[in-house]
């Protein structure tokens, strides 16, 4: 069998309905995963984990010194430090060292003007690596603007003070069910089994946490309502990779004496750096497959029409404004574009980009729904004077209109001008709502 073959073409035509459940499950899930590994590769998710790395690797020690901020706050500082250590124990020298540099920062930044000029490089930082998680995350989203400066600011000081809070405190229960583990069985009165059983579950603890980290992240983050059970799945299985890699690391030990006969002490830096990029590409697949199982309806045939011709978006226009105008004329509520996508049965990426264009054109305008913070469309031109020609022409004239001095070109406009005139003049050119 051509696996090639099998992946791109054969494995599409295999309906779900015909197979028992676990084999629906198993293909559901392989569909899933070649969605995504395309999609990570078509987002450029390689390149956006290395500037992820480096923005990390520039922004971890004021990162950390936030974290440690809060934690001296609340008490916590002990156990946020013994918790950092326990998830990345490839790197404990490092993390070490990073710790140290976090905890000088905290006592450099003490003291009148020089302590609000540190809060305020802090937060910046802090805010500045958000940014560019959310800036990647809705790419993968296909999402094209990100929040609002007012909803960045919110937003992301809340999950700055929430999120060492949230660890802290899931710490805390860790640390205290560990340390009070003997206590505890001999008041449950477990057997032998049932006790190993209660250690297995707590060595899992690392694993729970991550998911829990994970799953936040890919629900919260992306400027779109992603659903729970999407941002869940990926998160555990997302976890589950970056554990898998620690323990590969920790047990093959990749490169370690290489790195060691080459750069001497200065060998955790690189390894660190790798480590990094490699984590956040499993952190930027775990989106993907957040946005493939939120959306494998409509987006498990978009790969035949992700450059739909202009003429197939102009008579897409045209159906996608009949619908927007009924639906507002009925008083029925505004429409996202899956539900657009859904109702004339059209591939999402033709609707987005139909729509990218008519709002960019002014013929719709795009708002987010109170209830569930959806994006909804509603037509921002009257009724009675959106005509065929305008939708038509709204599609012609997006894009770049400014060229070098091309000789021969203005005759060329000239022609279009004209033949735009005629379809405005003809009987052709009714109003939407009438077609």
């Amino acid at each position: 069998m051509n696996i090639i073959k099998f992946i791109n073409e054969d494995v599409w035509r295999i309906q779900e309905q015909s197979l028992n459940r676990y084999e629906a499950y198993g293909l559901h899930a392989l569909k899933i995963i070649l969605l995504s590994s395309k999609g990570f590769i078509r987002d450029l998710c390689i390149l956006r984990s290395s500037a992820l790395a480096l923005y990390t690797l520039l922004t971890i020690v004021p990162v950390f010194a936030m974290l440690f901020g809060v934690a001296k706050g609340f008490g916590f500082e002990r156990i946020l430090k013994e918790k950092l250590l326990e998830q990345v124990p490839e790197h404990d020298t490092m993390i070490v060292q990073i710790i140290g540099f976090a905890e000088n920062m905290l006592e450099t930044a003490q003291g009148g003007v020089v302590a609000g000029i540190g809060v305020i490089f802090l937060f910046f930082t802090v805010i500045k690596v958000i940014v560019f998680i959310e800036e990647s995350f809705n790419a993968i989203w296909k999402i094209d603007s990100g929040r609002p400066l007012n909803r960045k600011l919110s937003d992301y000081l809340s999950l700055m003070f929430l999120a060492p809070i949230l660890l802290i405190i899931s710490s805390g229960i860790t640390v205290f069910l560990k340390t009070h583990l003997a206590w505890l069985l001999g008041v449950m009165h477990l057997p032998d089994f049932g006790a190993n059983l209660v250690l297995q579950l707590l060595g899992l603890s690392p694993l729970v946490i991550m998911s829990a980290l994970l799953s936040f992240i890919y629900i919260y983050i992306p400027n779109h309502k992603v659903k729970l059970k999407p941002g869940l799945i990926a998160g555990i299985l997302a976890a589950i990779a970056y554990q898998t890699f620690q323990w590969a690391y920790l047990t093959l030990q990749f490169g370690v004496s290489e790195y060691n006969a080459i750069y001497g002490s200065f060998a955790a830096l690189p390894l660190f750096i790798l480590s990094l990029q490699i984590g956040w590409m499993i952190v930027l697949f775990g989106c993907e497959i957040a946005f493939y199982l939120q959306n494998f309806t409509e987006f498990k045939e978009d790969k035949k029409y992700s450059e739909p011709s202009l003429i197939i978006q102009k008579a897409s226009a045209l159906k996608i404004m009949q619908l927007m105008i009924h639906a507002f004329t009925e008083e029925a509520p505004p429409l996202t574009e899956g539900e657009i996508s859904k109702r004339l049965r059209l591939p999402v990426s033709v609707v987005r980009t139909v729509l990218k264009k008519l709002k960019n054109g002014g013929i719709i305008i795009e708002l987010n729904r109170e209830e569930d913070e959806e994006t909804v469309f509603l037509p921002a031109v009257d009724s009675h004077q959106l005509d065929v020609a305008r939708v038509i022409k709204t599609l012609e004239e997006y894009g770049q209109h400014k060229l070098p001095d091309i000789q021969g070109i203005e005759d060329g406009l000239k022609m279009i001008e004209e033949s735009e005139k005629l379809l405005e003049s003809s009987q052709i050119n009714k109003l939407v709502k009438d077609i």
